[in-house]
């Protein structure tokens, strides 16, 4: 729906999410979203969407075989070191998976964790980086150039 509202037809749209939300921009680029043996989620893909960048993305929905042979849009992808939910080893298959390994550029930060990538954390998580504010400024400025550049 945000697509239709903010993308109309014709226009080409960059997609960013974290988490589940970067598994479904995934899934609108062409990637086949399972939820265990057959039981594919029905995301149709959006040929709107020309870049993807992903933070900490679960990437165990795909990994039937063939479920990212369509995704050939350039992807930026990062996680943190100490992501427990999405640990760096799921963004690391990403890499050798899919299908322009040139098209995807993986980036993993040293302390981040899971959360780190919010602006505000869940009231139950501890933050592990350091320097937040700063870790927010970097990203979100290399987001903007790997979108706009």
């Amino acid at each position: 729906m945000a697509l239709d509202i903010f993308g109309p037809s014709g226009v080409t749209v960059s997609g960013v999410g974290h988490s589940i939300g970067a598994a479904t921009l995934i899934a609108l680029a062409g990637g086949q979203m399972w939820l265990g043996p057959g039981h594919r989620v029905d995301i149709s893909a959006d040929a709107r969407l020309s870049r993807l960048a992903l933070l900490a993305p679960p990437t165990g929905f795909f990994q039937a075989q063939g479920a990212l042979d369509t995704v050939r849009v350039p992807v930026l992808t990062w996680v943190g070191s100490e992501d427990n939910i999405t640990p760096p080893s799921q963004i690391k298959w990403l890499a050798q998976v899919m299908p322009d390994p040139q098209n995807l550029d993986v980036r993993v930060t040293d302390g981040a964790g899971h959360f780190s990538f919010m602006d505000q954390i869940p009231p139950h998580v501890v933050e592990p980086l350091k320097d937040k504010q700063l870790f927010l400024r970097e990203y979100s400025s290399e987001i903007c150039n790997f979108v706009y550049g």
